[in-house]
Order: structure tokens, then sequence, then C-alpha cells
């Protein structure tokens, strides 16, 4: 008897403490599997408790041999139906699984009225003698829907999970029905403690088992919450990523936009004015031709020149709109050419002096044009007034700015009593569209210098 009492007492103490371990981790987790295991288990810590207090075992709160065979049957069915509800949850067993749904909801029901009919019976003295007869139809209901159940099981077997599940089972069943053929074939009594050894060893086991089992299942579903924050994290720096994007090309959309304007602007204010000019003068030639021929021709020509400069203006402004791959030309190269066309014709010697990486930081349509057309206004000055024989022009990058130079040792003029004409106001507006400046330096007899100064942050084309 003693060995007896230790057993239940190792048992009651083994299944109390995992009942109440995977009742915490399924109010962590929310994982119903946890808490019908955990229900099981404390039922069956009871069970325990109810065969430790048996009157033949202990005089300590002493339960009659009628109250332990009425109490036993009720317990060990009830604790069967939390591991069937067990099983039913790790099978996800649903309505669209029509039989073992309807199945197991009717244990559901069929169980706890059964068991209460038993308990009413037992309490009133069993007048109808049918007591037994209700307890064993509970007991084999539940016992053929855990049999029914077990056909789902198997077919998952290859699973760690469920093979588990499937081990812990087989060796729960095995003991239950070892513990029952014991008792009630080779001790007539089914309340023998011969066959609580089987039954209580069975179950320690089987919660080892069982316990792994739920183990695994935390261990694969923290994997799988780790993949899903994981996927979810990329899913956000994708959209991040898209955002970026979608905000780079609104950028790009309302610079072509910006662009566009300001094209039309050159367009309308540089060869719009010069196309009205030439239609002036046409006229004028038309009508000075016979009267006054020599004015005619000096309209004439003033028509050539003005339509040079719209040819001119308009293939600026082509090539400023171009891709840095698709430019025939760099901007040193095009400052270059334009020089030589105006300043070799006069004998001006020009020096050029060009930083290596400057077209790197004029990669902008709008940074392109304005330098272009600076340079170009100054030294078209150079050679229609300056006198100069000597030019030096620079560009190079300076502190975060890009810097234009132009210098003559020309003649020079007096810049407080010059009036400024259209192109050196010109040079002084598009270096402001720039958020730059224009400084012209110059003394009569010490020649002309023309410095534009345009900070990099703001020509930086590089969505373009």
């Amino acid at each position: 008897m003693q060995s007896t009492i230790y057993l239940l007492l190792i048992s009651f103490g083994a299944l109390f403490i995992l009942g109440i371990f995977h009742l915490t981790i399924y109010i962590q987790q929310n994982d119903k599997a946890f808490s019908h295991y955990a229900m099981y288990l404390l039922v069956m810590a009871v069970f325990t408790i109810v065969r430790l207090l048996d009157s033949r075992l202990t005089g300590i709160y002493p339960l009659s041999y009628y109250t332990v065979q009425t109490l036993d049957p009720i317990l060990s069915n009830i604790g069967f139906l939390m591991y069937v509800n067990f099983l039913g949850v790790i099978l996800n067993i649903n309505s669209r699984e029509k039989i073992y749904y309807k199945c197991w909801r009717a244990l559901q029901v069929f169980v706890p009225a059964f068991l209460f009919l038993y308990f009413i019976l037992r309490i009133s003295g069993d007048p109808l003698k049918i007591a037994n007869t209700i307890i064993s139809t509970a007991s084999f209901g539940c016992m053929g829907l855990g049999l029914f159940l077990t056909f789902p099981l198997l077919q998952l077997r290859k699973e760690p999970f469920y093979q588990l599940i499937i081990a812990g089972t087989i060796l729960s069943v095995c003991g239950v029905i070892s513990g029952l053929v014991i008792n009630i074939f080779v001790y007539k009594d089914s309340l023998s403690f011969v066959g609580l050894y089987f039954l209580e060893t069975s179950m320690i086991v089987e919660s080892i088992f069982l316990s792994a089992a739920l183990g695994y299942r935390l261990k694969i579903a923290y994997r799988e919450k780790i993949i899903f924050q994981q996927t979810m994290l990329y899913e956000t720096q994708k959209r991040e990523a898209l955002a970026l994007q979608t905000a780079g090309l609104l950028r790009r959309e309302l610079s072509l936009k910006e662009m566009q304007n300001r094209i039309s602007k050159d367009l309308h204010d540089d060869i719009g004015s010069s196309l009205s000019s030439l239609q002036i003068y046409s006229s004028l030639a038309e009508k000075l031709m016979d009267e006054q021929p020599l004015k005619a021709k000096e309209l004439l020509k003033q028509m050539a020149e003005n339509t040079q400069e719209i040819m001119s203006n308009m293939e600026d402004i082509v090539w400023a709109m171009q891709p840095a791959p698709e430019k025939m030309d760099s901007l040193k190269v095009r400052i270059r050419n334009f020089s030589n066309s105006l300043l070799i014709v006069k004998d001006i010697v020009c020096d050029y002096q060009f930083d290596d990486e400057i077209e790197k930081s004029c990669n902008g349509v709008d940074i392109r044009k304005n330098i272009l057309l600076i340079a170009k206004e100054a030294i078209n000055n150079i050679s229609k007034y300056s006198e100069a024989r000597n030019v030096v022009i620079g560009l190079t990058k300076i502190n975060g700015n890009v810097m234009l130079s132009v210098n003559d040792d020309g003649k020079g003029f007096n810049i407080h009593q010059c009036k400024k004409g259209n192109g050196l106001n010109n040079m002084e507006t598009r270096a402001k569209l720039m958020n730059g400046k224009t400084v012209i330096l110059s003394q009569p007899g010490k020649g002309t210098s023309v410095i534009s100064t345009i900070p990099v942050t703001n020509i930086s084309d590089t969505d373009q």
C-alpha cells in the first residue's frame, strides 16, 4: 500500500505541475491546444487525488469505496473528453470535415449529459440499476471517437509533432487497457490498486511525450512568427522603396514640368522677341529697299545676325536638354568652341582653365544652359568691346560652388558709370535663378572680370 501512495503522490505532483505549466503557456500564447491539454492534466490530477483518498489507503479525509467507485469513472471520462478535444484542436477539425466535426460536437454534449445522469443515479442509490450501463455507454462513446480520430492523426505521422502525439497516445491507451484488463479479469475489481500502476505510469510517460510535442509546436509557432516578422519587414522595406521610387518619379515629373515651363519662357523671351524683331526689320527693309537701299542693307544684315542668334539659342536649349550620355560634346568643349569662333579671328589668345571633374557637378539642364549662356554673353562682350589681347576662361569647383570666370586684359570700363544693357543683366539674372550670383569687376585700362558663383546643392541633377 505504501508504494501505491508514493506512486499516486508522484503522479499527482507531475500532472498538476504540468497542467499549471501548460495553462500558463495558453494564457501567454492563446493556443487552444495548450488549454485543452492543461484541462486534461488537471482533471487527471483530481482523479489521482480521489484514488489517493480511498479509505483503503489512508485515514486522512477518507472516501468510501462507493464514493470512489462513483467519482472514478466520472473523472476519467471527463479527462478522456478533454483529451479528445485536444486531438480535435491539433487536427484542426472544422465544419468542412462533416463526419469528424459532427461526431466531435455530439460527444461534447453526449458525454457530459450521461455523466450527469450517472452521478444523479449514484447519489440516489441507483434505483433503476442502469448507472453502470450509462457510464459504460459514455466511456465507449469517448473511446470510439478517440479511435476514430486516430485515422486522420495517422495520416500525419511523418511530421515530428504528430509522431510524438501518436507515441504518447498509444502509450496512454495501452496503459489504460492493461490496467482495466488486469483489474477486471485477474483481480475481479475495477478499483484494484494493481491497475493503477499501469494507468498512472502510462499517464506520466504520455505527458512527457505530449509536452515535448507541444514544446515542438511552440518552437514551430515561434519560428513562423519570426519568418512572418521578417516577411513583414521585407514588405515594409519594399513598400518604402516603392514609395521613395514613386516620390522620385513625382519629383522628376515636377522637375520636367518646371523645365518645360522654363524652356517655354526662354523660347518666349529670347527667341520670341528675336522673331518679333525679324518681322519688324523685314517690314522696314521692304519699305526702304527702293528709297534707302543702304539702310535696307543694314537691316538685312541685322536680320542675318538675329537669325544666327536664334539658331544658336535653339541649339543651346536642345543641347542642354540632352541627358549626359547622349551629349555629343561637354560643357567645356562647347564653351571652347564658341570662344574660338569669336576670339581667334580677332587675334585674341584664349587660355582655358577647366577642372577635369567639373562635368559631374554640371549635369543638370539648368546649370548646363545657364553657365553656357553666361559664358557666351561674356565672350561676346569681349569680342565686341574689350580690345583685349588675352582672355582666361576658368570653370572650377571651389568650396562647394561651381565658379565660372572670364577675365580679359582689355580696355575695361567704369562699372559705376556704365549703363547695364540686356547682356549684363542677363548674366546676373541667370545666376540668381540658381541661387548664385554674378559679379562684374572692371576698371578703365585694367581689363574686365566676370565671375559667376553657383552653389552645388542647387545644381545637382541626379534625378534627371
